[in-house]
């Protein structure tokens, strides 16, 4: 199982930091601080300036986060997770890209399956919105909407419990981007299609197409000496018919969010150093309704770190 685990995990991991690492070099010059790992970024550095948004332009961050009270279905017990960040989000000639890979780390209570430690997934986001502005090469804002396009995604995971999750998922849709004096603030919605495996039933599944609505923002927030950003993510997932238990899945909501402080600043290095606390909410996670299982409802506090390139 860790042989097994180990490969997968490599494989999934190379895959996602090439992905963040090659946009890297890309970068011709910074917009703004991105959103977190799971949807896309706007370039909006000024929603009411003329429309010129630079073609290519790259933020790339390592962050951490901790959260002591997680819950995960099947299990009443609290977990403590540690995780580790690679995200690289930026701007291209036809829109604009984000790709992100976590490296979760759970402490003894969502253990590994046939060890003693606790369980270590991978999970890597990617979304490429695809701007109307820019392809047409003119403005397309009105009313409060800065611009608008369609977004195409994937998420793919690796999880070495007892469940063993081998996410697979795809989704695409029309996205709106909201006209902010600063920050972005875009909307997405369509649909999402999964394939999955669990390693209790011995089963592969094959979801059926859902819903799917997903939002980002971030906000800079002025506090002083010590600027701040509000940044964060919103996911709906509607319901994508029975899991590998036969229980019909229900609508799936996750909402993380965090207040970050640009603490680099104070030092004379502005936006490349931010600390501070964070929110995430998940409820019937995975599409599980409460009454099928415990521990499918999260809310617990985190704290966040990101360093900025």
């Amino acid at each position: 199982m860790k042989n097994k685990f180990t490969l997968a995990r490599s494989a999934t991991l190379g895959m996602a930091i090439a992905c963040c690492f090659n946009t890297m070099s890309q970068a011709q010059e910074a917009a703004v601080t991105t959103s977190s790992a799971t949807t896309q970024v706007a370039a909006a550095p000024d929603a009411h300036a003329s429309f010129a948004p630079p073609t290519n332009w790259n933020d790339t961050f390592i962050g951490a986060r901790y959260a002591s009270d997680f819950y995960f279905p099947g299990s009443a017990n609290k977990v403590a997770q540690k995780i580790g960040t690679v995200n690289s989000t930026g701007g291209f000639k036809y829109g604009t890209y984000m790709f992100n890979v976590d490296y979760l780390v759970s402490d003894k209570n969502n253990p590994e399956a046939n060890g003693n430690d606790g369980a270590q997934e991978i999970y890597s986001v990617g979304h490429v919105t695809w701007s109307a502005g820019k392809i047409l090469g003119k403005p397309m804002n009105f009313g409060i909407i800065r611009d608008f396009g369609l977004t195409t995604g994937y998420e793919l995971s690796s999880k070495n419990d007892a469940y063993g999750s081998a996410a697979r998922m795809w989704m695409f849709g029309p996205t709106l981007e909201f006209a902010l004096p600063r920050g972005f603030w875009n909307l997405t919605t369509g649909w999402r299609k999964e394939t999955n495996h669990n390693g209790i039933s011995h089963a592969d599944v094959t979801y059926a197409t859902a819903w799917h609505i997903e939002s980002a923002w971030m906000v800079p927030v002025d506090l002083g000496p010590v600027p701040a950003v509000f940044k964060g993510f919103l996911s709906i997932t509607g319901p994508k018919g029975q899991d590998g238990f036969h229980v019909q899945t229900t609508t799936e909501t996750l909402a993380r969010m965090s207040f970050l402080f640009d603490v680099g600043a104070l030092a004379g290095h502005p936006k490349t150093f931010y600390v501070g606390p964070g929110y995430e909410y998940w409820k019937n996670m995975f599409g599980t309704p409460p009454s099928e299982a415990a521990g499918t409802k999260r809310s617990a506090p985190t704290i966040n770190a990101e360093i900025h390139f």
